[in-house]
């Protein structure tokens, strides 16, 4: 936003400087209220309190309405993930974490995992190769078979499940849509025991 030279302008034996949004008495003033056009649409408000109030006149714009662009890729609504090499062979659909930059499974029985699950592995990754790790959006898996409307868990070496765990740290990593899909979205973890 430029800034503009300021509006000075009398009132009685006062002076006002009517900048933008900022409005300096110089002098007190001593009479009944006015109202004063101002040359840039402001009308400046002096009352026997010596308060003053600038009310500007709103600007209306009119733009052009567009027609609407093509449609987006489809299938790559929502879903959010990285990739990390894999420290050791890693399967596809399991929960991991990092350990020094690379991937390893996430287990629900190593309460230090508890706050550093990054994802779901979206297919098998050879170590060193790069993992993709979806950490949002839906996943489909075909052998899957979820209670729909169900938590899914991070169980024993990152295998995903419906049950909740009853030691370690409990934490779900999504919700089944359909028996073959999750919506995949960590919520805060549970710690069990220590």
């Amino acid at each position: 936003m430029s800034r503009c030279a300021p509006d000075i302008l009398e009132v009685g034996d006062s002076e006002l400087v009517v900048d933008e949004q900022i409005v300096v008495v110089v002098d007190s003033v001593e009479q009944a209220a006015d109202v004063l056009e101002t040359p840039s649409d402001e009308s400046v408000t002096v009352d026997a309190d010596e308060t003053v109030v600038v009310t500007r006149e709103p600007e209306f714009i009119l733009l052009d309405i567009g027609t609407q662009g093509p449609p987006g890729v489809p299938g790559a609504m929502g879903e959010a993930y990285v990739e990390f090499p894999a420290a050791v062979p890693l399967g596809g659909h399991r929960a991991v974490r990092l350990l020094g930059g690379e991937a390893i499974y996430a287990d629900h029985t190593v309460v230090a995992d508890a706050n550093v699950v990054l994802g779901i592995t979206r297919g098998a990754a050879a170590a060193g190769a790069l993992a993709q790790i979806q950490f949002g959006g839906l996943m489909t898996e075909p052998s899957w078979a979820w209670t729909p409307d169900q938590p899914v868990f991070v169980g024993l070496a990152g295998v995903l499940t419906q049950t909740p765990p009853t030691s370690g740290f409990s934490l779900i990593v999504g919700i089944a849509t359909l028996p073959t899909q999750i919506l995949i979205g960590a919520k805060a973890p549970i710690v069990l025991q220590e």
